[in-house]
């Protein structure tokens, strides 16, 4: 009795399927077979959509492609204190605010700006330099001076002293004149012009040694008469230094040197005198004179 419904349990089945006309491996072997068929060639892969957000505020959508930025620009959100700084370097000194200084500037291109009070520091430090006769100093100190204030005739004054000082006369005698331009009638007015006197002898040497040297005679005998040997002696060394075979000069200068009791000198110079000019106008009183030194001096 079992048997038979054992049998019938799994004939059922089997019957359900042949008048379905479905062979009886088919319910097993559909769960097997895949529900797409798969591509002959190579599958692609998928580009997943990139999710859509809002845009921020003051922020494009992101569908709109932006420019890339210049290399040499900052980013727009970087925040710097040079931002805020002009920098007048590289612009010509046409476009440069303020005035532009008339003197030289620095071979470096650097814009200096007119600044009055440096330029009077700059001055009061050139004259302490002046009074300690650095004059090399006082002439950087008043050049930095008219860069920073241009015309400006006392810097240009004092710079000329300096420059007579350091018997640059060319250049003196040109700021004398400047500074006379400027005031004419200023509180230097006379100093000036008695340098721009003092000066013009010496810049004629240039074209004619001989006049300039006979001038130096001139101050220099001058200079005898009141006994001021050393001041003459100054000058009738100047004067051979122009001119090195002037007769008169050497024995001026003898002169000199024996009034201040340099003896030996004195009678070298002498005697250099007499070899240049022998039958001179002055050539007795040297030969005398030699005799007195050398009575003088034991010879």
């Amino acid at each position: 009795m079992n048997m038979r419904v054992e049998v019938r349990v799994w004939v059922l089945p089997a019957l359900f399927f042949v008048l379905l006309g479905l062979p009886c491996s088919s319910a097993q072997s559909q769960e097997d077979q895949p529900h797409i068929q798969p591509r002959n060639g190579p599958t692609p892969k998928p580009s997943p959509q990139p999710k859509q957000q809002q845009p921020a505020a003051g922020q494009q959508p992101d569908s709109q492609e932006q420019p890339p930025a210049a290399a040499s620009e900052p980013a727009a959100q970087e925040s710097s204190s040079k931002d805020s700084q002009a920098d007048f370097g590289a612009a010509p000194l046409s476009r440069q605010p303020g005035p532009v200084p008339a003197g030289k500037a620095p071979d470096d291109g650097t814009f200096l700006p007119y600044d009055p009070h440096r330029a009077e520091k700059d001055i009061e430090v050139g004259n302490y330099y002046l009074k300690l006769k650095n004059y090399r100093a006082a002439l950087d100190r008043f050049n930095d001076a008219l860069l920073y204030k241009p015309g400006d005739a006392e810097a240009t004054y004092w710079l000329a002293v300096t420059q007579e000082k350091l018997d640059l006369l060319a250049p003196a005698y040109g700021n004398y004149r400047e500074y006379q331009k400027l005031l004419p009638s200023g509180p230097r007015a006379k100093e000036t012009a008695d340098a721009i006197k003092r000066i013009s002898p010496h810049l004629d040497a240039k074209a004619d040694p001989g006049k300039a040297a006979q001038h130096d005679i001139d101050v220099g005998e001058t200079y005898l008469t009141m006994n001021r040997f050393d001041a003459a002696r100054e000058r009738f060394e100047e004067a051979l230094r122009l001119a090195p075979d002037n007769a008169l000069g050497y024995f001026r200068l003898a002169q000199s040197l024996q009034g201040l009791r340099h003896l030996e000198p004195a009678r070298i110079f002498y005697q250099k005198y007499l070899e240049l000019d022998p039958h001179g106008k002055f050539a007795g009183d040297a030969k005398k004179a030699i005799d007195n030194i050398n009575a003088i001096a034991g010879k």
